[in-house]
């Protein structure tokens, strides 16, 4: 029988009841530094991923920033008026956003994908129904001109 120190009680979501694992790291994940480190967390690896095992079609993981969702991050800024206010109206933050639409973050949170995608969604509803911000009513009108300018030259 093994000693009392190679062992050590788990109560979370993933034990129908407070269980004794191996202190091992086949079931334990330890700290690597500051005071406890060498010590395991205070739950094991399967109650650690426990939501993740659960919650198969949750936004886990990190995709590949491509142009929609550069374009997406871009509308969202200029929907706000600016990256800075999306950290009070959204919850975001205005540093993420801007490294996606500028393209030099490559790869981003799932989550982060979603929220940037329900936050356009709030602030296009907010636009129609209270009218969009200047810096967005100018952009639009800039873009427009410019398709109207490339239309004339390509001659259709």
């Amino acid at each position: 029988m093994k000693g009392f120190d190679q062992y050590k009680t788990c109560t979370g979501p993933a034990h129908a009841g407070p269980t004794r694992l191996p202190l091992t790291a086949e079931h334990w994940n330890f700290h690597r530094s500051g005071a406890q480190a060498g010590q395991a967390v205070a739950r094991c690896k399967l109650c650690n991923n426990w939501t993740k095992l659960v919650e198969k079609d949750g936004p886990h993981g990190y995709v590949e920033v491509n142009d929609a969702l550069r374009d997406y991050a871009k509308e969202l800024g200029l929907r706000c008026g600016g990256y800075w206010p999306l950290r009070s109206a959204h919850e975001l933050r205005p540093e993420t956003i801007r490294a996606i639409a500028e393209g030099t973050k490559l790869r981003v949170q799932k989550k982060t994908v979603v929220r940037i995608l329900v936050a356009l969604g709030e602030q296009r509803k907010t636009d129609r129904r209270n009218g969009a911000s200047p810096s967005f009513v100018q952009a639009k009108r800039e873009q427009a001109e410019r398709e109207d300018r490339i239309g004339r030259f390509a001659g259709y």
